[in-house]
Parts: C-alpha cells; structure tokens; sequence
C-alpha cells in the first residue's frame, strides 16, 4: 500500500535509474560500442516521467539528451518518404526536450 509521501522516493528511483542508463550510455559511447535503441527508449521514458513529475534530470540525463538532440540537429533531414532508423526514439527525444525547454 502507498502513502501520500511515497511519490517523491518513486521519482528519486527514477531520477536514479535514468542516470544509471545515462552513465551506461556514456561509458559505451566512450568505449566505441553502439548504443542499443532500447536503452535510449528506456532514458527517454525515464526523462519524460521525471518532466512529467517537475523533477529535474541528473547531469548525466541532461548530458546525454542534449548531445543527441544537438547530434540531430547537425544531421541532414532524410527523405520525408523513409523515416530513419530509430524513428521514434528521435520523436520522443524532441518532445522530451521540447518539454525542457519550456520549463
């Protein structure tokens, strides 16, 4: 059973795990490993959970999410006909920061 004050520990549960995928994140980029998709669908969840709840990202959360989204914006729009590879994970990264960038 949940009480009133258990919100804030599940978001500082979350906060902590999407540093956790961040870091691992990181640590594969520095390494020269690709980066799975998944683990970038699962910091952007984590991301928009926390901009949901008014928590701030971790360094390492912001970090990573400002990088790919300025990676994005270096990169050539594709055809309008062949969305890229990794298409949603884009979709939501640009929402995800959108909603950043407005609070």
């Amino acid at each position: 059973m949940t009480g009133p004050g258990d919100e804030p520990d599940k978001m500082a549960e979350v906060a902590g795990l999407a540093a956790a995928i961040a870091d691992r994140i990181l640590d594969q980029h520095a390494a020269g490993a690709s980066i799975p998709p998944e683990q970038f669908r699962m910091l952007v969840r984590a991301a928009r959970m926390l901009l949901d709840n008014g928590v701030a990202w971790p360094p390492s959360v912001e970090h990573v999410v400002m990088e790919v989204a300025r990676r994005l914006k270096d990169t050539a729009a594709p055809p309008e006909d062949a969305p890229p590879r990794g298409h949603d994970v884009v979709v939501h990264l640009t929402e995800a920061l959108s909603a950043f960038k407005r609070s």
